[in-house]
C-alpha cells in the first residue's frame, strides 16, 4: 500500500534561496521595511509548490533572520528604527501567516488520508484486511501518537487488539469492557492530564502522557474501540480529537458493513440448522473440483447420505429432536472426513461430500465408514426402545460417471434413493451395470 506523501522538489528551494538573496540586497538599498512583506508574499507561492510544511517555516525564518540582521547593520536613527519596527510587525504577522497555512496544509492532507482510508476499507473483503489496512494508515493519521483498535467479543465482554502501530507496540493484548470509560458510557474519553481524573485500567506502561478513547458505534451497537495516545518520551502535541472522532466513525462504519457482509455471505452458504454448506454452495464446489480434477487428470468422489429415519424422528419426538439428529450427524461427518472435503447438507433428510483427489476405492471406504458411524450414533442417540434408525447413501465419482459435476451428483443421488426406496441401510455406487449391495 503506497504512503501519501510526496517528495519534495530541490528548484523551488533553489528559488527560495535566490529570491531570499536578492530581497535582502534590496533591503539594503530601500531600507523601508517594506522588503520582508514582499518576500514572504513572493516566496509562500513557492513554498506551497514545493508541498513541504518545512518550507513554509524556512521562509518565516528566513524572514525572522533578515529582520534581526537589519537590527545588527542599521544605524540607530528615527526613521531606521520605525522601518525596523514595520519589519518586526510584519514578521509576526508573517509567522501568524505561515502557521494558518500549516494548519490548513494539515487538514486538507488528512482530510485525503481519511479519504484514501475510505477508499482502502471499501475494498477489503474481510476484517483481517480491514486492520491490516487500519495499522498501516494509522502512522500516516498520527505520526506522533501510538494507536491500536480493538475488537468486543460480546459473547466473553472481552475486549481484543486487533490492529496496533507502531507494530512494535506490544502492551495489553485484552481487557474487560468494564476496564474503559469509553465503552461504560458509549461516549469518547479523552485525558490530558494524567494527573488529573480517573484512568482507563486497560493502559500500557509507561503511562502515556495523554489519551483518547473512542467507542466504535455503528446502527446502534458497540463494536469496538479506537485508543490513540502520546508517548510520554515525545515532545508533547496535542491530539488532534476532531481527526481521531473521524476516523472512528469511518471505521466503525466500515467494520460494520463488513461484519453485516459476512452475516449476509454466511446465510448464503451454510445451512441454518446444521452449520454446513447448503446446496448451493455445494453446487458451485462441485463446479470448481471438476473444473480442478479436469486440468490436473484427478478423480473427485461424491457421497449422498439420505437419513432414512428423519421424518418418523420428527412425528414421534418432534422437530427438536430431529433437528439435534441433524446438528450432531452433522458434527459426526464433518470430524469423520478430510480438510479437504466438503460435507453439505443438500436436502431436507440429504448430506452431501464431496472428496477431491480420491479414488474409487477410497470413496468407497469412507462412505462404508460413514454408514456405520452414523449407525451407532443413531443407537447411542435414541436407545434400543426406539429401533434403529439408517440411512441410505449413493456414490460416484468424476469422470466415472460423468463429464460434468451435474451429471455426476445426479448419478449419486438417484442411487441414494434406490438405496432407500429398497429398505434402506444400504450403499449402491451410482452407474448401470455396476450398482451393487453394500456390506
Amino acid at each position: 500500500m503506497p504512503e501519501l506523501t510526496e517528495q519534495p522538489s530541490v528548484w523551488p528551494r533553489v528559488a527560495m534561496v535566490a529570491m531570499a538573496a536578492g530581497v535582502f540586497l534590496l533591503d539594503r538599498v530601500t531600507p523601508t521595511g517594506v522588503a520582508i512583506p514582499l518576500l514572504y508574499a513572493a516566496v509562500v507561492p513557492i513554498a506551497l509548490w514545493s508541498r513541504h510544511d518545512w518550507d513554509l517555516l524556512v521562509v518565516a525564518i528566513m524572514c525572522t533572520a533578515l529582520t534581526g540582521l537589519g537590527f545588527v547593520f542599521s544605524p540607530p536613527d528615527t526613521a531606521m528604527r520605525v522601518a525596523l519596527a514595520n519589519r518586526a510587525i510584519a514578521v509576526a504577522a508573517i509567522w501568524a501567516a505561515t502557521i494558518l497555512a500549516l494548519q490548513r496544509r494539515r487538514s486538507g492532507k488528512m482530510g485525503e488520508l481519511l479519504n484514501y482510508l475510505d477508499v482502502l476499507l471499501q475494498g477489503c473483503l474481510t476484517t483481517e484486511e480491514a486492520c491490516a489496512v487500519i495499522s498501516r494508515v494509522g502512522p500516516q493519521l498520527f505520526p506522533a501518537e501510538d494507536g491500536s483498535l480493538w475488537a468486543i467479543h460480546q459473547s466473553q465482554k472481552l475486549v481484543e487488539a486487533v490492529a496496533r502501530w507502531p507494530t512494535a507496540n506490544t502492551g495489553v493484548r485484552e481487557f474487560a469492557m468494564t476496564a474503559c470509560y469509553a465503552l461504560r458510557s458509549g461516549r469518547t474519553y479523552f485525558v490530558d492530564d494524567m494527573q488529573v481524573g480517573p484512568l482507563c485500567n486497560h493502559l500500557a506502561t509507561p503511562l502515556p502522557a495523554s489519551y483518547i478513547c473512542i467507542p466504535l458505534i455503528s446502527r446502534g451497537e458497540t463494536t469496538g474501540l479506537l485508543h490513540v495516545s502520546h508517548p510520554p518520551r515525545k515532545l508533547s502535541v496535542q491530539i488532534d480529537r476532531i481527526l481521531a472522532t473521524r476516523a472512528a466513525g469511518r471505521i466503525a462504519l466500515a467494520l460494520a458493513n463488513l461484519k453485516l457482509r459476512a452475516e449476509l455471505h454466511t446465510l448464503s452458504v451454510r445451512d441454518l440448522v446444521t452449520g454446513l454448506f447448503n446446496r448451493r454452495y455445494m453446487e458451485e464446489s462441485l463446479e470448481r473440483e471438476v473444473h480442478r480434477a479436469t486440468r490436473t487428470q484427478r478423480q473427485v468422489g461424491i457421497i449422498v447420505l439420505d437419513l432414512d429415519g428423519l421424518q418418523y424422528l420428527n412425528e414421534h419426538f418432534g422437530r427438536d429432536a430431529g433437528d439435534a439428529w441433524l446438528r450432531e450427524a452433522a458434527r459426526t461427518l464433518q470430524q469423520a472426513v478430510r480438510g479437504s472435503d466438503i460435507v453439505s447438507r443438500s436436502g431436507t433428510e440429504a448430506f452431501t461430500i464431496i472428496m477431491p483427489d480420491t479414488t474409487s476405492a477410497a470413496t468407497l471406504q469412507r462412505a462404508e465408514q460413514l454408514r456405520t458411524t452414523l449407525k451407532e450414533l443413531r443407537t447411542q442417540q435414541q436407545g434400543a426402545g426406539s429401533g434403529p434408525l439408517n440411512c441410505s447413501l449413493g456414490l460416484s465419482l468424476f469422470p466415472d460417471h460423468g463429464s460434468t459435476g451435474e451429471t455426476v451428483l445426479r448419478a449419486a443421488e438417484a442411487a441414494s434413493k434406490r438405496a432407500k426406496s429398497g429398505g434402506g441401510g444400504r450403499l449402491l455406487i451410482g452407474e448401470s451395470g455396476k450398482e451393487r449391495l453394500g456390506r
